[in-house]
C-alpha cells in the first residue's frame, strides 16, 4: 500500500512539473508570436546600426514577426548591454554585440552586467577594418608626415574616436605609443558624430570605418592615410596598412547577435539558423561589403570563444595605456 502511494505521489509530482513546463514548451514551439526587440549598442549611422538593421530586416522576413531596432548608445555600448542583460530570456529581446563588448570587461569593474555570464552570444555576422583618416586641412600627405605634424603640436593635437575604450580609441593609443607622439583624445558617442567633427576640422584625425568617410575622401575633405589592419582594402588599394609602414596596429571591428542568458536552446538554434541563411544572401553580402566589412559567421560557441579571445588580446593594451571608461 505504501509503495502504491509513493508511485501515485511521483505521478502527481511529474504531472505537476509537466504542467509547469508545458506553457514554456508551447511558447518555444510557437516562437515568435509577437514583435522582437533588437537593442543596438551605438547611434544611427554607425556599423552596429547599419549591420544590425540589415540582419533585423532579414529576421523579420524569416520569422514572420517585426524585429524592432532600438538604439541605446552610451558608455561604450554598456547602456545597451545592461538593458539587454535585465530583459527576460524568452527570445523577444536580442542585442547587437560588437567590438566594445569584451573591452568593457577590461575597462572597468562596475558594469551593470557580467560580460561572460549575463549575455549569450548567438551568431557573429561580420568583420570590418578601420582606417586612419585625417583632415585635409592638415599639411600631412603620408603617415610619416602625419607623425611629424603630431609631434610639432607638442601633445595638443586632437583626435576623435567613437568613445572612450572603443577599439578606435585603443588603436590610436597603440599607434601613438609606437610612433612616439602625444595627442588629446576627444571621445564621441559613436563613429558617426566623431566623423562630423573630423570633416568640420574640429579634430585632426580619427581611426574609424571607411564607408561613411569615403564620400568625404572623394570630395577632398578627408584623407585616408593607412589601414589599421594587416591587409589592404579593395576600396582603397593605394592606401598602405600601418603594419606595412612598421606600426603593427590591428584594429578589427566586428558585430553579431546576442541575447539575455537563459534563452531556450531551441530558440537559439532557430535564430542561429536564420542568421546563417541571411548571410548567404547576395544583398546582405553586398551591403556588408559596402560598409568595408566581410561576412564572418560564427556559431554560438565559436562566437563566445572569439569574444573571450578579444578580452584576452586587448586587456594588456588597455592596462598599458591606462585607459578607463570616461577618459
Amino acid at each position: 500500500m505504501v509503495l502504491h502511494d509513493q508511485r501515485f505521489l511521483k505521478l502527481v509530482a511529474l504531472g505537476f512539473i509537466g504542467a509547469l513546463l508545458l506553457p514554456s514548451v508551447r511558447a518555444q514551439e510557437n516562437y515568435p508570436n509577437r514583435p522582437i526587440r533588437l537593442i543596438l549598442d551605438f547611434p544611427v549611422g554607425g556599423p552596429s546600426d547599419v549591420l544590425g538593421r540589415v540582419i533585423g530586416q532579414k529576421l523579420t522576413e524569416a520569422l514572420g514577426q517585426q524585429v524592432v531596432c532600438d538604439n541605446r548608445p552610451g558608455a561604450n555600448g554598456a547602456v545597451a548591454y545592461g538593458v539587454a542583460a535585465k530583459a527576460a530570456p524568452d527570445g523577444y529581446t536580442l542585442v547587437w554585440l560588437s567590438t566594445p563588448f569584451p573591452l568593457n570587461a577590461a575597462l572597468r569593474t562596475n558594469l551593470p552586467y557580467d560580460s561572460f555570464r549575463d549575455l549569450r552570444p548567438i551568431a557573429q555576422v561580420a568583420n570590418y577594418e578601420n582606417v586612419l583618416f585625417i583632415s585635409t586641412q592638415l599639411p600631412a600627405q603620408t603617415v610619416s608626415e602625419f607623425i611629424t605634424y603630431a609631434k610639432s603640436r607638442n601633445g595638443a593635437m586632437p583626435y576623435a574616436s567613437s568613445g572612450s575604450g572603443s577599439v578606435q580609441h585603443l588603436a590610436m593609443e597603440q599607434f601613438r605609443q609606437l610612433a612616439g607622439f602625444q595627442a588629446v583624445h576627444i571621445p564621441f558617442a559613436g563613429s558617426a558624430p566623431a566623423l562630423l567633427d573630423l570633416v568640420a576640422g574640429r579634430v585632426d584625425s580619427s581611426i574609424t570605418l571607411p564607408p561613411a568617410a569615403m564620400p568625404h575622401v572623394k570630395a577632398g575633405r578627408l584623407r585616408a592615410l593607412a589601414i589599421a589592419s594587416d591587409r589592404r582594402l579593395p576600396a582603397l588599394p593605394d592606401v598602405p596598412t600601418l603594419t606595412e609602414i612598421g606600426y603593427p596596429v590591428l584594429a578589427l571591428g566586428w558585430g553579431g547577435v546576442g541575447a539575455p542568458h537563459g534563452i531556450p536552446q531551441p530558440i537559439v538554434q532557430r535564430l542561429t539558423r536564420e542568421v546563417e541563411r541571411a548571410l548567404a544572401m547576395t544583398d546582405v553580402r553586398e551591403r556588408i561589403e559596402s560598409f568595408g566589412g566581410s561576412i564572418r559567421y560564427r556559431t554560438p560557441d565559436d562566437f563566445a570563444r572569439f569574444i573571450r579571445g578579444e578580452f584576452d588580446r586587448w586587456g594588456p593594451v588597455i592596462k598599458q595605456a591606462g585607459v578607463k571608461l570616461g577618459d
